[in-house]
């Protein structure tokens, strides 16, 4: 049986002022008949399990951040989703109430229904509904593509054209590390495909992808009019690790 119980052995070790000096003599152990046990006092065993307990909650925390990252932002995606459907859910209900309500007006009452139009009421920023059916993205759109917005949806570019109006409108998400986050999958897209925009009014627009580049950070070009009537530019990084450049999708407006 080995043990340091010598006061002057005790003393020399705790005089040097060395922590780790101190720590490995607490953790010298005593061998009894090949058993191992520690030589810590009770309260000091049970202040190491406490710390021993937190550093194990830490690192788990630090492991688990971005998953919980992850589920926060799409629970704030499906989130604005479902605020949208809402919407459109109670506009479709309203106009179906007033077109009936029509029928039984008089005719100068029925002239001036026809021409109202009803205003959804949304959230600040939120424009619609972007949906890639071929590579199941279904995203919202919120106007101006801010750190925190381009966090769970696409955003769109202020500075580019307005959705349904002639010229370039230009829609960027950032491309997740996550299969089938934001714009993850956007470098599966092929020349034909199909994207689809609703806006909070229900005004639906197609476009069919014509081009798919990938340029420079700096290239403002893809920005500009190209003069094919109404287009929608999709825009992310690229490659998706370490990206150095920017995965461009261009489509022009189809009749639906």
């Amino acid at each position: 049986m080995l043990l340091f119980s010598s006061p002057v052995l005790q003393s020399a070790l705790y005089g040097t002022g060395d922590f780790s000096v101190h720590i490995l003599y607490r953790l010298i152990r005593t061998i009894d008949k090949g058993n191992i046990y520690y030589t810590f006092d009770p309260k000091e065993r049970g202040t190491l399990k406490k710390w021993s307990v937190l550093l194990v909650l830490l690192g788990l925390l630090v492991i688990s951040f971005p998953s919980l990252q992850a589920l926060y932002y799409d629970w704030q995606q499906t989130r604005v989703l479902d605020e949208l459907e809402q919407l459109q859910t109670g506009l479709s209900q309203l106009n179906h109430t007033f077109e009936r309500g029509m029928e039984n007006d008089h005719s100068d009452q029925k002239r001036t229904l026809k021409t109202a139009t009803v205003k959804p009421s949304t959230s600040p920023g939120t424009l619609g509904i972007i949906s890639i059916p071929v590579i199941d993205v279904r995203l919202p759109i919120l106007e101006g593509a801010t750190q925190e917005n381009m966090k769970f949806a696409a955003a769109h570019l202020v500075e580019t054209a307005a959705i349904g109006q002639s010229g370039n409108a230009a829609i960027a998400a950032h491309r997740a590390h996550r299969k089938g986050r934001l714009f993850n999958r956007l470098g599966e897209l092929q020349i034909g495909d199909s994207v689809e925009i609703t806006l909070a009014d229900q005004t639906a627009f197609h476009y069919k992808i014509d081009r798919i580049s990938v340029v420079e950070p700096s290239d403002v070009s893809v920005l500009e009019d190209p003069g094919l009537g109404q287009v929608l530019t999709l825009i992310t990084c690229d490659p998706l690790i370490d990206a150095t450049h920017r995965l461009i999708i261009r489509a022009v407006k189809v009749n639906s």
